[in-house]
């Protein structure tokens, strides 16, 4: 039995052959995927969990059709209805919480990512029979999907270096409306090129799908909120991985 904390979690490395080409694993972090679980920091864990969870690590890269989209967008300011236009396009980002982030940005990217209807049928199948499987894959797709969207800014920074990126701010968080979704999509062309719809409450398909605004900012003094970044991700893994859809 380890402890949740003590033990040193991140995965394997190595690699796996996928659709005739070898990918490399993306270093997740095992605690993070404890934690979707609801397991507590220094919490006993079973082997039998430990072992099942590493399982899942895997298993979601295997199965997953993990792909991104952005573009980089100018964009204008509405002080008065705390509003983003985005130059070019009808979408109108409305948020208090995101317009005092970008004020001072010069550009911003919107992004949409997915891991494909694969890891839905596969979490449902589980879930029909092997239930404690179908709630670890679930948790393991959450993290990897972060991950994901972590290797995107990893070739958003290397695209457009010379500018600086803040924190991802999603739609649904703050103020910032779900009902901006079928716009997002459109503009980006992430229902065509990603094949990402949405539910009448404005959710995505395949669920583990994600949207996001990113500001540029061309001095690191003035990024706010600064973003996390992420241990153990290259760019010669972004472009390995090929997951970048304006690339293929």
């Amino acid at each position: 039995m380890s402890v949740i904390g003590v033990v040193k979690y991140d995965i394997i490395q190595g690699r796996f052959k996928k659709n005739g080409d070898f990918m490399q694993y993306l270093p997740l972090d095992k605690s993070e995927i404890l934690r979707y679980l609801g397991y507590r920091r220094k919490q006993a864990l079973t082997d039998e969990v430990s072992e099942l969870v590493d399982q899942m690590m895997l298993e979601v890269q295997e199965i997953a059709n993990a792909r991104y989209l952005y573009q980089v967008y100018d964009f204008t300011l509405d002080a008065e209805k705390s509003a983003i236009h985005v130059t070019g396009t009808d979408l109108v980002l409305t948020s208090t919480h995101l317009y005092q982030q970008l004020k001072q940005a010069t550009k911003i990217v919107l992004l949409a990512v997915t891991l494909g209807v694969e890891v839905d049928r596969q979490i449902r199948l589980y879930q029909s029979s092997e239930l404690t499987k179908g709630l670890v894959l679930d948790a393991a797709c959450a993290a990897y999907i972060e991950k994901v969207c972590d290797l995107a800014e990893v070739e958003l920074a290397a695209e457009f270096s010379n500018y600086e990126l803040n924190r991802r701010f999603s739609p649904g968080y703050g103020d910032l409306s779900l009902m901006v979704q079928p716009q997002f999509l459109t503009t980006l062309a992430a229902d065509r090129q990603l094949g990402i719809s949405l539910t009448e409450t404005y959710l995505m398909i395949p669920r583990k799908s994600v949207t996001a605004i990113i500001g540029l900012f061309d001095a690191d003094t003035i990024v706010r909120p600064r973003r996390r970044l992420s241990d153990g991700l290259t760019l010669e893994m972004a472009e390995k991985a090929k997951f970048n859809q304006r690339r293929t």
